[in-house]
C-alpha cells in the first residue's frame, strides 16, 4: 500500500494517495478548524493485496483554549465506519499541536477498494479541534508517510518571507529586508532551522515552525546589535521559479568518513537577505533532523565542514562551486546497511588478490 498523507497547512490541503472532503470545518492559517459536529473523511485506496498486520495512523492536531482553560473538543475516529476512538481528549492544554498514533487492525480494511478514515469532532465541542496533518502507512513502513509528505514538500522549495525585528525592551517590531531561501542538500526535507553569518558580522539565527508559515529567531547586525527577529511566509513556489541566480550557489560535495573522502550528492543554496556582504557560514538542520554547517571561502568558490544524517554519526563534509549543468549524480556515501569502509577495502583487496590469481593461471597455461 502507498502511503497516505493530508496536509492542512494551506488552503487546498496537500494530498498523497489520498482524497479529502470536510463538512463544518474552513482553513485557519495554517490547520483546518473543525466546529463542533464537524467531520474530515480522507479516502484512500487499499491494494487488492491488502495490508499486512495493520495501518499506522498518524494525527497531529490541537484543541483551542476555553480562555485561559483548555479547551474542549473530543474527536471520534472510524475506519469504514467502524470506530476505533470514541471520544478521545487531545492534551496539551492548547499551546502546542500534539500527534497521536493509532493502530488500525488490517481486517477493518476492504483490499482492492477504496477505503475510508473519518474524524468527527463532538457535537458537544465547546472549542475548536484544530487539524495539522494525518499520516498513515503499513506497520512495516515505517514512517513512509511522513517520508512522502516531506517529499512532496520540496516541490514548492522556495520560500520568501517578510520580516521584522525588535530591539531589547522595544515595543513595536520594524520591518527588516524580506528573506528567499531555498535549501536541497539531497535529504528530501525542508529546512527546520537556518542560522548565517555574512563577512561584515552580521548573523541570524532561526527556527521554522512545522508547517514553515513563520519563523522566529535573532539577528546582529554588522555594528553588533541584537535583535529579535520573526518571519511571515509570503510566498511559496517551486524552484528556481523567479529567484536571482546571483544569489544560488551550487556545489559538488565530498562526505569524510573512514580515513578518506567520499562522492556526494550536489548541494544547492538560494540565500537572499538583504545583506551586501558575502556568506561567510551557513548552517541547517532540516525536519528530518539531518543537519550541517559550512564555511565558505572568501570568493565563495568552496566550502569546509560537517553534516550529519538522522541516525548516523556526523562526517566531514566538502564542496566545490560548480554550474548547475556540472552537477554529478549521488553518491558512494555509506547508506543504512551498506559495508562499512573497512570491509569494502576487504573486499577490494580480496578482488585484487583474484585478478592475479587469475593472470598467474592464465600465464601458466600459455606456456604449456
Amino acid at each position: 500500500m502507498q502511503p497516505v498523507f493530508v496536509d492542512f497547512s494551506t488552503a487546498v490541503p496537500r494530498t498523497g494517495n489520498a482524497v479529502v472532503s470536510t463538512e463544518r470545518a474552513g482553513f485557519a492559517r495554517d490547520h483546518l478548524a473543525l466546529d463542533a459536529g464537524a467531520t474530515v473523511t480522507v479516502e484512500f485506496d487499499v491494494p487488492v493485496e491488502g495490508v499486512t498486520d495493520e495501518l499506522t495512523v498518524k494525527i497531529r492536531a490541537l484543541v483551542s483554549k476555553l480562555g485561559p482553560r483548555p479547551g474542549f473538543a473530543p474527536l471520534d475516529i472510524a475506519v469504514n465506519s467502524k470506530a476505533i476512538v470514541g471520544d478521545y481528549r487531545i492534551p496539551g492544554g492548547g499551546d502546542l499541536p500534539q500527534e497521536f498514533v493509532l493502530a488500525v487492525p488490517a481486517e477493518l480494511l476492504v483490499p482492492g477498494a477504496t477505503n475510508t478514515l473519518t474524524l468527527r469532532s463532538s457535537a458537544d465541542a465547546r472549542s475548536h479541534l484544530w487539524l495539522y496533518r494525518v499520516l498513515a502507512e503499513p506497520v512495516w513502513d515505517r514512517d513512509g508517510a511522513e517520508r512522502a509528505w516531506l517529499a512532496d514538500s520540496m516541490d514548492r522549495s522556495l520560500l520568501t518571507y517578510r520580516t521584522d525585528r525588535r530591539a531589547p525592551g522595544a515595543q513595536s517590531w520594524e520591518p527588516t529586508a524580506p528573506w528567499r531561501l531555498h535549501l536541497d542538500s539531497g535529504e528530501g526535507a525542508m529546512p527546520a532551522r537556518l542560522d548565517w553569518r555574512v563577512r561584515s558580522g552580521a548573523e541570524a539565527s532561526v527556527e521554522f515552525a512545522l508547517e514553515l508559515h513563520t519563523f522566529y529567531g535573532h539577528t546582529r547586525d554588522a555594528d553588533g546589535r541584537w535583535y529579535e527577529l520573526r518571519g511571515t511566509l509570503t510566498d511559496r513556489r517551486a524552484f528556481p521559479g523567479d529567484s536571482d541566480p546571483a544569489a544560488t550557489r551550487t556545489f559538488s560535495t565530498q562526505a569524510g568518513w573512514g580515513g578518506r573522502w567520499h562522492r556526494g550528492g550536489p548541494l544547492t543554496i538560494h540565500l537572499a537577505v538583504g545583506e551586501a556582504t558575502p556568506f561567510d557560514r551557513i548552517a541547517w538542520t532540516d525536519q528530518r533532523a539531518c543537519s550541517a554547517s559550512i564555511g565558505l571561502a572568501e570568493d565563495g568558490s568552496s566550502f569546509l565542514g560537517w553534516s550529519q544524517r538522522v541516525n548516523e554519526g556526523p562526517v566531514g563534509y566538502r564542496g566545490e562551486a560548480v554550474e548547475p549543468e556540472e552537477q554529478q549524480p549521488p553518491t558512494d556515501r555509506q547508506q543504512p546497511g551498506s559495508l562499512s569502509p573497512e570491509w569494502e577495502q576487504l573486499g577490494q583487496a580480496l578482488t585484487d588478490l583474484a585478478d592475479a590469481a587469475v593472470k598467474s593461471v592464465g600465464s601458466f597455461l600459455r606456456k604449456l
